[in-house]
């Protein structure tokens, strides 16, 4: 990964074969980032999508293995459990122009992924919400 800064943007630029999580996780422990929105653009492959049912409080998750367009990421990160935590939702298309997306488990990257990233400068934490079964933003404001 590649990364440049202006004032609080940071343009993240993401090799072939990097992983997703993996190299954003670094990269904010590396450079101290305590929170941010994200927004992407790129080729991704082996991505691991999910749809929540909040009925049964769980994801349906399926794996697409093949090289596809990074249409749109978009995200934020917070922490959970003290550490950082980037949650991303996607859109990718297929060769045939066939969109479709979710929320994103797990990417490769297949060609580039072009990653802006603006900084906040506070910190905002993940807790369970059992009424909804997920870890949501839960305390905002807390200077890192």
């Amino acid at each position: 990964m590649k990364y440049f800064k202006k004032n609080d943007i940071y343009l993240l630029v993401l090799d072939k074969g990097e992983d997703l999580f993996k190299s954003l996780e670094s990269w904010a422990v590396k450079e101290n980032i305590v929170g941010g929105t994200l927004s992407g653009i790129g080729a991704l492959k082996d991505v691991e999508l999910g749809f929540y049912h909040l009925d049964k409080k769980e994801y349906d998750r399926k794996l697409f293995k093949r090289e596809y367009e990074l249409l749109s990421l978009e995200g934020n990160l917070t922490f959970l459990e003290n550490k950082p935590f980037f949650h991303i939702h996607t859109v990718l298309g297929d060769e045939d122009f066939n969109a479709f997306g979710g929320h994103l488990f797990s990417a490769t990257i297949a060609v580039t992924c072009e990653i802006n990233f603006r900084v906040f400068n506070e910190k905002a934490h993940r807790d369970m919400d059992d009424s909804i079964g997920l870890n949501l933003i839960s305390r905002c404001g807390i200077k890192a």
